[in-house]
């Protein structure tokens, strides 16, 4: 067994695209950064959800509708990436539409939680810094909001992965990247 060992890859989403399908973002974001926050959250949610095969087959996908082989001849690559409305097929029985918003959306707002979460430190020689001036403030740490884009983020998953599981075998599902702590008891 050889190994191949290639550090370029290819992306899913641009930092153009990313300030498109994201929540509201400033126009001075640096795309440097955005860019290492889209690589971070391929490697850590959407590369493990969809498998390494599929997602370079998304990024390099042109014509071949089945993206190499892994899907059957009817699936959209545009709806799996992009969106799009399809019919769910549930053993032949229960057909209803449903929307699968695309890879594409939910990495972006995977790559808008982590960024909101960094809530704009850099790393700098004396340690982990924030720059605070007199014409902004940061927002308290808000596990709350941070909460809510990434169950955004994995619904959105989760309806590319509907819909990939109605054209391939061995479709994997999304699982939550937070815990949950319940409080039982007094």
């Amino acid at each position: 067994m050889s190994c191949v060992c290639n550090t370029e890859r290819g992306h899913l989403l641009t930092p153009i695209q990313f300030a498109e399908l994201a929540r509201p973002t400033s126009v001075h974001l640096d795309d440097d950064e955005v860019q290492a926050f889209i690589t971070e959250c391929e490697d850590v949610y959407i590369i493990p959800t969809i498998g390494y095969d599929v997602f370079a087959a998304c990024v390099d996908y042109v014509d071949d509708v089945t993206l190499g082989g892994v899907f059957d001849d009817s699936f959209d690559p545009e709806i799996y990436m992009n969106g799009g409305a399809f019919v769910f097929n549930d053993c032949g029985c229960n057909e209803r539409s449903e929307w699968c918003a695309g890879l594409r959306k939910a990495l972006a707002y995977y790559v808008w939680a982590k960024m909101g979460r960094a809530d704009g430190s850099i790393i700098a020689r004396d340690g982990l810094m924030r720059h605070n001036d007199q014409y902004a403030s940061h927002v308290d740490p808000n596990l709350k909001q941070y909460n809510d884009v990434m169950e955004v983020a994995e619904g959105f998953l989760g309806s590319c992965q509907r819909y990939a599981k109605m054209h391939a075998c061995n479709v994997r599902p999304v699982r939550q990247s937070r815990a949950t702590i319940k409080a039982i008891g007094d």
